[in-house]
């Protein structure tokens, strides 16, 4: 009777991980790269990229869908996805809102002023949790460009969301 209910418990704790794992689209946490580039197929981005555990999948700079979206593996399972959206303070502040209005108080923010070769580089990232899964926003503001991206990851044994 108790390896029953032992069996029970453990098969219902998998389902509610995976559950709550992120699914972004057709995006999902856990997929393999194969299957991730089968997915891509379909959304006919003009470049796609692959270097280690990343590949990023984006369009030309003169396109107007202007999709740049970054996945990063873990032993072959998708564990973060990264979509770059229109920069401007505005979107961060209406992203960051909506964030908070569905995951309450922020897990961790970071603030960080850095010196590059074009000059200041400053970034605010905001990261919530919602069980194993964290959901972030990053604006970054350079001398000359801006760049907005949610973030969306898992908990994995290759490194500890956030980053």
């Amino acid at each position: 009777m108790h390896i029953k209910i032992a069996l029970l418990s453990l098969t219902l704790l998998a389902c509610c991980q995976s559950a709550l794992a992120f699914e972004v689209g057709e995006f999902k946490s856990g997929m393999t790269r194969n299957q991730l580039k089968t997915t891509l197929k379909s959304w006919n981005f003009e470049n796609n990229v692959e270097a280690g555990d990343t590949l990023m999948a984006y369009d030309s700079s003169d396109n107007p869908a202007g999709r740049r979206y970054v996945f990063i593996f873990c032993n072959d399972k998708l564990v973060e996805f990264d979509q770059e959206m229109a920069p401007s303070f505005n979107n961060f502040v209406t992203v960051t809102g909506n964030f908070n209005t569905q995951y309450g108080s922020p897990l961790k923010v970071v603030a960080l002023h850095n010196v590059v070769s074009a000059g200041e580089k400053n970034t605010l990232a905001i990261y919530w949790r919602k069980m194993n899964d964290v959901t972030g926003v990053r604006y970054i503001l350079q001398p000359n460009s801006e760049q907005l991206t949610t973030t969306y990851q898992v908990s994995n044994n290759c490194w500890e969301a956030p980053r």
